[in-house]
């Protein structure tokens, strides 16, 4: 169910909307608004998934302030202006304004605005983001990625494939009772168990996790991972999947099932090393004949003397995106549980990731 606040203080206009709002399906109205004050408020305490916003609110604090302090607040939240032909508004995420709602649009435009998944034909990506060494940033990266596809208003699944030591759950607010791989019923039976498998993340990304304990990988099969990344496949248009670094079967499995791999490296020798030697892996597997390898330079403005065309170059690969060095906001948003694209949408860390999500939408088209 997708709860939506309106920050509205006119009444019939207030009216107008909830009756577009109710006749979406999963959709609930949990509050109405005239008061900018009042509307941060329960947007912070609450966390709606959507907040419509009029454009033209009466009053000391304009809509667009409230749309900005409500993104500071809740940064998964998407934010709906809503405004007149006469007052046009330009979608401005870095300001918190993910789409806007032309008065008097009807039911297509209001789907569009609160960001109603599109139909897909077939089956969504599934994309192994991969590093031969640790270090390198990728489940950080893996995380961030999901939440900027998801904000630009596709259906995405983050999956922690690392099954004995993964990672995803520790940068994200996860709630001590949230199920896991280990609580999906093996085989054809599994779709049935996936949907009450799945913990919604932050922005509305649907996460899979890997086992809570060390000890319980050994009671997920290498060959459920692929069966849960094909169910995903069904009802996302994009599965992001955090793998190790060692190419066991649970790694293989995934790479295997994969449409898509991004190879994660830093400008380290020792990066550099494993990931030669594991683009002559995936040669002798023929992955590059079945489907992409992308390459991602994570940490780039580290170049420690080393270049970009030097390391494509070695690799036999073009860089996809390079994403700079921001420690200090990386490492807040790890102790925070935040991912940085949500709480600090304009920083060029964040810019970056969302230039490589421009980057796989392309190549999907392709």
């Amino acid at each position: 169910m997708k709860r939506v606040l309106l920050v509205e203080d006119l009444p019939q206009v207030a009216e107008h909307l909830k009756g577009l709002l109710g006749r979406e399906q999963d959709v609930q109205v949990t509050g109405v608004q005239t008061q900018a004050e009042a509307a941060i408020a329960q947007a912070t305490t609450e966390r709606p998934e959507v907040v419509l916003i009029d454009a033209l609110l009466q009053g000391k604090v304009s809509g667009f302030e409230v749309a900005k302090r409500i993104r500071a607040a809740s940064p998964g939240t998407r934010i709906v202006v809503v405004t007149v032909p006469q007052k046009p508004v330009v979608p401005r995420p870095e300001e918190g304004i993910d789409a806007v709602f032309v008065l008097p649009g009807g039911a297509n435009e209001i789907a569009q605005a609160l960001g109603a998944e599109k139909k897909r034909e077939g089956r969504g990506q599934a994309i192994a983001v991969y590093s031969p060494k640790g270090g390198t940033g990728k489940t950080t990266i893996a995380v961030n990625l999901a939440c900027v596809l998801r904000r630009q208003g596709a259906s995405v699944a983050l999956f922690d494939g690392v099954l004995q030591f993964g990672a995803v759950r520790h940068l994200l607010q996860v709630p001590p009772e949230a199920r896991s791989m280990i609580d999906l019923t093996p085989g054809q039976a599994m779709k049935q168990s996936l949907p009450e498998s799945l913990w919604e993340g932050p922005g509305g990304v649907d996460v899979l996790l890997a086992p809570p304990r060390p000890e319980q990988a050994e009671l997920v099969a290498a060959a459920e991972l692929a069966n849960a990344m094909s169910l995903l496949a069904e009802g996302h248009d994009y599965v992001l999947v955090d793998t190790g670094s060692r190419l066991s079967d649970d790694t293989l499995a995934v790479l295997d099932a994969a449409n898509l791999i991004l190879l994660v490296l830093t400008y380290n020798s020792a990066a550099i090393a494993n990931g030669r030697a594991a683009v002559e892996t995936f040669d002798m597997l023929g992955y590059r004949k079945q489907k992409p390898v992308m390459l991602v330079i994570n940490q780039a403005d580290d170049a420690a003397g080393m270049t970009r065309g030097g390391l494509e170059h070695a690799l036999g690969l073009t860089a996809a995106a390079e994403i700079p060095t921001d420690r200090k906001l990386v490492g807040e948003a790890q102790a925070k549980q935040e991912p940085f694209v949500l709480s600090s949408p304009t920083a060029p860390i964040s810019q970056a990731v969302a230039a490589l999500a421009t980057a796989l939408v392309s190549q999907q088209r392709k």
